[in-house]
This record gives C-alpha cells, sequence and structure tokens, in this order.
C-alpha cells in the first residue's frame, strides 16, 4: 500500500481486509496447537469492570466530542500529508492529554456510546502510534513526505517499523530491515 492513491481517505481499507483475512487465517491454525487458558475469575471481574467503566459514569467526556477533537488534531494536511518534527510533536502532546485526561472520563450513557467510548479510545492509540512513528521515521517515502527530512534516505531507512507493547506496558519502537523477519 504506497504511493499517491494510498492518502485517499478510505483507500487503505483494501489493504486492511487483506491483512484481516491472513491474519485470520493464521490466527486460527494457531489455535489448533494450543491448549485453553484459564483466566482467573477476578481478572475476568476486572476486565468487565473496565469494559463497563464508562457507562457507569454520570460526568465526563462523550466520545462524539473526543472523536471531533482528534480528527481535528490529525486531519490537517500539515499532520496527514506535509510532516515536519515540530507540527508532529505538537500534535503528540494534543493525543498525550486525550490519552492521558480524557479517555479516562469518557462516558457512555447506553451501549451505543460504549461502544464509541472504546472505539475513541483505540483511535487515540492509533494516531500516537502514527505520530511517533512519523516523527522516528527521518525520510520521505511514498505518502509520508516529512518537510525537515525531504528525500529518500537509502542508507538508513531501507527498514519498516514496528510497534509493540513492552514487557513495561508502553509503545515501543523498532527498525526492521526489509530483508529480514523479526525474531519472535
Amino acid at each position: 500500500m504506497a504511493g499517491t492513491i494510498y492518502t485517499q481517505i478510505g483507500s487503505s481499507l483494501a489493504g486492511s481486509a487483506v491483512q484481516g483475512a491472513i491474519v485470520s487465517e493464521v490466527a486460527a491454525e494457531y489455535s489448533k496447537k494450543v491448549s485453553l487458558q484459564t483466566i482467573p475469575s477476578a481478572k475476568v471481574d476486572t476486565i468487565k469492570t473496565e469494559i463497563l467503566a464508562p457507562l457507569k459514569r454520570d460526568l465526563g467526556y462523550s466520545p462524539a466530542w473526543v472523536t471531533q477533537t482528534l480528527q481535528g488534531i490529525m486531519i490537517p494536511n500539515f499532520i496527514l500529508y506535509i510532516k515536519k518534527a515540530s507540527l508532529l510533536k505538537a500534535a503528540l502532546a494534543y493525543v498525550e492529554e486525550l490519552r492521558d485526561h480524557h479517555v479516562p472520563m469518557l462516558r457512555a450513557a447506553n451501549l451505543h456510546e460504549l461502544r464509541l467510548a472504546h472505539e475513541t479510545e483505540n483511535m487515540i492509540i492509533t494516531a500516537e502510534m502514527k505520530l511517533k512513528a512519523s516523527l522516528m521515521r527521518t525520510e520521505s517515502r511514498c505518502s509520508h513526505y516529512r518537510l525537515d527530512y525531504p528525500n529518500v534516505d537509502y542508507k538508513n531507512w531501507q527498514a519498516w517499523i514496528n510497534i509493540y507493547k513492552g514487557s513495561d506496558g508502553e509503545m515501543k519502537f523498532e527498525k526492521q530491515p526489509f530483508n529480514t523477519w523479526p525474531t519472535v
């Protein structure tokens, strides 16, 4: 998924559908080889409490308002298309504010809004990944254009950026050269 067509709104859906189909098949095969794990009831109760928390709040932020705020941060052309470090860092500061102080206060009046609250939280996490990866990639390539790094850097950036959750629960980033596979 690269080139000029990729940046059109909704165009990544086709690639995501293919990736989803592949990962589903791999997950189904993997699940045949592992034994069912038992989750302690206390852990299940904790997860249920976290999932339903927005329904229990009388006060807080609506998912629609937080989503609109996030869109206002991420959609401007100087974040989405023509990037530079200072603006990416500013957008990241806003996204971190939403993550730290608005997500914990999302409220839902019904199950539909509960779904929206969780979708909003996931959009904020995705925005954080996109901004941090955009800051990390100090070059321009395909639809990733950095005004402060306008050229392709074949020496340092023949690589993918892998994003994963570290053992400390924090978001981690690593470069994976194009001609290698992760050693998971």
